[in-house]
């Protein structure tokens, strides 16, 4: 059975050129695949992934490395490793303390950076190097430099080694201590380091190469295992499944809290009473999956599709569905309290007896939407579209409806109260359509019914 210790890990997109893409489509076509469609099926990578990758956008390095891998062709000279311009931003060094800032000025010649992502796994930490411009008989004492690298960047790093060319400074410390070191440098925003400025800046290993091809086999071996056998009830907590192409899988039971699922093909999967909070589903297709049931809570499924997903009974509190597509999906009876859904899709999605109290609903687009029985109270519905939604019997106390669009709805014994958004005249025409209105707590105790 394949080793599924393919943990989630920060990963920087990679980005292929509009020359490395000319190389890929005459590789393609070289190795006899007649459509990107067909070779993304053949290697079971997400149909969206094939299609940024020769678009020119950023997809996941270890997607990036496959199908450099698979078209016979080295992916450094396919990505686009462009110089970045120096940012416009006043400099980290402006910040340090008076104390450790003599003498330290701003660069600003551009710099080009690279990395390779490699945690050392006996000491679980990382290396890297950074090229300083200067003398190295001025470097002085390395104690001064290492705290201010400290200051910035965090309390693990460790300056283990200096060596000429001009100043090469080995740095080691936690993998998120040296990915801020690296995003500074990377930024533009830390250009001097205690007066030297800094020329380069590089993620090392001592068996980068070995390592990664290893992570990338490991996971692309586990992909097709899913796919054969499935994973039902299966341990893959923050397993690395980006990505990959999971149509129709059976994924239903299986532990996948906070495994990264973002950009993967898992429509009409099969994940019924799974367990996905906290995991990444961004970018994700789950339309027509079975998700019933499922434990979504604190999952990020921003942009992803769920159009025509079952949702029912589903735990989505907390999650965040930011411009999500959830249009004709079942979510009856979820729980989606303080969800983030502003910019759904919710047209025609079904909502009866969910439990919606604190969602964002923001400029949502709920037209259609059947909300009987549901609770939304204190909901975010501002500026939300809700022409023709069925809200009959739903509760909207404390709802922000303020630029709502409540044309054509359905209000019969639905609660409102006079405040956010409500505006007398607005109040009058919902109370004919029969809608109820109550006091807030501590207001009035006086309740209107339809005239």
């Amino acid at each position: 059975m394949t080793d599924l210790s393919i943990r989630k890990k920060k990963k920087i997109p990679i980005t292929a050129s509009s020359e490395g893409v000319k190389i890929a489509e005459n590789a393609l076509k070289r190795l006899g695949f007649d459509s990107k469609i067909n070779f993304a099926k053949s290697q079971l990578l997400a149909r969206s992934t094939v299609t940024k990758f020769f678009q020119c956008q950023p997809i996941q390095p270890d997607s990036f490395k496959k199908i450099c891998q698979e078209l016979k062709l080295d992916w450094t000279k396919i990505a686009e490793l462009s110089e970045e311009k120096p940012s416009q931003t006043p400099g980290i060094t402006d910040c340090i303390n008076p104390d450790i800032n003599e003498g330290v000025e701003k660069m600003l010649t551009p710099t080009f950076y690279r990395q390779v992502t490699v945690i050392d796994k006996k000491t679980n930490t990382i290396k890297a190097e950074i090229k300083l411009i200067g003398d190295i008989n001025s470097f002085g004492d390395s104690s001064r430099v290492e705290f201010i690298l400290r200051e910035f960047a965090g309390d693990t790093i460790k300056i283990i080694d200096i060596k000429e060319g001009s100043i090469r400074l080995t740095v080691e410390g936690s993998q998120e201590d040296i990915d801020r070191l690296v995003s500074l440098i990377k930024s533009g925003e830390l250009k001097e380091v205690s007066g030297f400025p800094v020329e380069d800046v590089q993620i090392l290993s001592e068996s980068s190469e070995e390592d990664e091809s290893n992570e990338l086999n490991n996971k692309w071996c586990l992909v097709p295992e899913i796919v054969t056998q499935g994973i039902r009830h299966r341990d893959l907590s923050e397993v690395d499944l980006s990505d990959a192409d999971l149509r129709e899988v059976d994924l239903s039971g299986a532990d996948l809290s906070g495994a990264d699922l973002s950009g993967a093909d898992l429509s009409d999967a099969d994940l019924s009473d799974a367990d996905l909070s906290d995991a990444d589903l961004s970018g994700a297709d789950l339309s027509g999956a079975d998700l019933s049931n499922t434990y979504l809570s604190d999952a990020d499924l921003s942009g992803a599709n769920l159009s025509g997903a079952d949702l029912s009974h589903a735990h989505l509190s907390g999650a965040n569905l930011s411009g999500a597509n959830l249009s004709g999906a079942d979510l009856r009876w979820a729980y989606l309290m303080s969800t983030n859904l502003s910019g759904a899709d919710l047209r025609i999605a079904h909502l009866r007896s969910a439990n919606l109290s604190g969602a964002d609903l923001r400029s949502a687009d709920l037209s259609d939407a059947d909300f009987r029985s549901a609770n939304l109270r204190s909901a975010n519905l501002r500026s939300a579209d809700l022409r023709s939604a069925d809200l009959r019997s739903a509760d909207l106390r404390g709802a922000d409806l303020r630029g709502a669009d409540l044309s054509k709805t359905k209000v019969e014994e639905a609660r409102f109260s006079s405040k956010l958004g409500v505006s007398e005249s607005m109040k009058q025409d919902l109370i004919k359509k029969g809608a109820i209105f109550e006091d807030s707590p501590g207001d009035r105790s006086e309740v209107l019914t339809k005239v």
